[in-house]
């Protein structure tokens, strides 16, 4: 980091009870591991209490616990208050969902944020041709205020979104479509569709494995279920019953980094 850098800071969001705290508090930690830089690691909460999350203990990174502030923003929606620069300031942020193992080093994703000119990057979705807003590097300016500003003002109050990464796709695809970009293909892997390609082509899908540097476990299973299919019969066997290797797939990983 340059002398006129500002300190490089994480975000991460928990709200309600759906997830639970000690996910975001090994999430800290695997940041840590990491993320070797000196770092802010900042949790965006509704209940900011004190002693919630564990501090991983490392020297180089800084635990925030703080309000978010969403007023009635429910579920992942909760996220698009990140984009109000009144909650979350001016210097760039990469933001992480409580969802993901970090298995490599995050910091060719800050080199890649750091040099580019986009106002938001993120993950390229598996399978709908939008924006999935696990993984985002936001440089905070006009375009992403709109984000905010258009939702809190009720812009889109006719559209049913089904979640935060389908209105600020939306957002940008009508205001600045040019400023939202993609990290590189593999940076970010689904754990779903490893899977799926493991089930054809193993070899394939430990090539991709290891150029990825976080899983994300988006829908089911979740790591957890991963590491226990035998409770999680529906998230894991029952996918795919004549193939055993799959049920307990990438177990050692998710052991390795995130239990």
């Amino acid at each position: 980091m340059s002398p006129d850098q500002a300190p490089l800071t994480v975000l991460t969001v928990q709200t309600g009870h759906r997830y639970p705290d000690l996910w975001v508090s090994r999430l800290a930690a695997m940041v840590a591991r990491h993320l070797p830089e000196a770092h802010r690691f900042i949790i965006y909460t509704d209940r900011p209490e004190a002693g919630r999350f564990e501090p991983p203990g490392a020297a180089h990174q800084q635990l925030e616990v703080r309000d978010l502030q969403g007023g009635s923003l429910q579920g992942f929606f909760g996220k698009l208050r990140l984009f109000d620069q009144a909650l979350t300031g001016t210097d760039p942020f990469l933001f992480l969902d409580s969802t993901l193992v970090i298995r490599a080093s995050l910091e060719p994703l800050i080199a890649i944020g750091r040099s580019s000119s986009a106002s938001v990057i993120g993950v390229r979705d598996w399978n709908y041709p939008i924006l999935n807003s696990c993984v985002l590097w936001c440089r905070p300016d006009a375009h992403t205020q709109t984000v905010w500003d258009a939702w809190q003002q009720g812009r889109y109050a006719d559209i049913a979104f089904p979640g935060d990464q389908n209105v600020i796709f939306h957002v940008f695809g009508e205001t600045a479509p040019a400023a939202l970009t993609y990290w590189p293909e593999g940076l970010v892997s689904s754990y779903k569709a490893l899977r799926k390609l493991a089930r054809r082509d193993p070899e394939a899908a430990q090539r991709a494995l290891a150029a990825s540097r976080i899983l994300k476990f988006h829908g089911r299973p979740k790591p957890e279920e991963v590491l226990h299919p035998w409770r999680h019969p529906q998230h894991t066997i029952l996918r795919h019953p004549l193939h055993p290797r799959l049920w307990s797939y990438l177990a050692d990983e998710v052991r390795r980094h995130w239990h």
